[in-house]
């Protein structure tokens, strides 16, 4: 999983990630990760889940907000 970031926020990425594993563990594959327009999508879901706007993120989640 590459998770690097182009803005160089990979640190908060992986905080991000590690505070959403702790609430609802890791229900999406990583591979959604590789892909920019995908990686973007799942990092806002992620974001809402740990704020308590939304449930945990799967794959369809991420692939059904192509048009966000």
């Amino acid at each position: 999983m590459n998770v690097e970031l182009e803005d160089g926020s990979e640190a908060g990425l992986l905080m991000l990630i590690q505070q959403y594993a702790g609430k609802f563990g890791i229900t999406f594959s990583s591979k959604l990760m590789d892909d920019p327009v995908t990686r973007s999508r799942l990092t806002r879901l992620m974001g809402e889940a740990v704020m308590g706007r939304r449930g945990a993120v799967t794959d369809e989640d991420v692939l059904s907000h192509a048009n966000d």
